[in-house]
This record gives C-alpha cells, sequence and structure tokens, in this order.
C-alpha cells in the first residue's frame, strides 16, 4: 500500500534523511483532535491490485511502526462516500 493526499490533510510528514524512497515516503495526515478532544493523526493508503487480491483472499494486513512502543491506533477501510467502515 502507498499513502496517498487525501481531502482534509492538512500536514505532511517527511522521510528521515537517512532513508530513501523505498524505506520511507512522504506522507499527508491529518492532524487534529477527534470528537472527544483527545489528539489524533489520520494518514491515507491505497491498496494495489496485489493488496486487494490479498485481502479478499483473507490474508492478514501487516502495521509495521519502527521504534520501541505502539500507541494506541486503528485500521479501517472506507465506503464509497468515504465514511468509515468501522
Amino acid at each position: 500500500m502507498r499513502p496517498i493526499d487525501f481531502a482534509g490533510a492538512n500536514t505532511i510528514f517527511n522521510k528521515p534523511e537517512s532513508m530513501d524512497d523505498r524505506e520511507c515516503l512522504p506522507i499527508s495526515a491529518y492532524v487534529g483532535q477527534n470528537e472527544n478532544g483527545m489528539p489524533h493523526i489520520n494518514t491515507v493508503w491505497q491498496p494495489s491490485k496485489e493488496d486487494i487480491e490479498a485481502i479478499t483472499s483473507g490474508r492478514p494486513i501487516v502495521l509495521s511502526i519502527l521504534g520501541t512502543s505502539l500507541p494506541p491506533l486503528s485500521l479501517w477501510t472506507c465506503d464509497e462516500e468515504g465514511q468509515p467502515n468501522f
């Protein structure tokens, strides 16, 4: 999957200087607060044809975070109108 720009994005996180485009890409994000006032960051990813085939075959989605801790997070898809499928 590749990160994509999206309506509502209000910042870009750039890759570390020590990494190249094969290792990391700049990513558009929305940085704000949710309905409960909690800070959050949303990014949007576009699955490739191969990703879609893997998902429909029941294979897992892997989330990799560089670092030593795991922040609270969630993954979801959107419907045709862009609304979350929770």
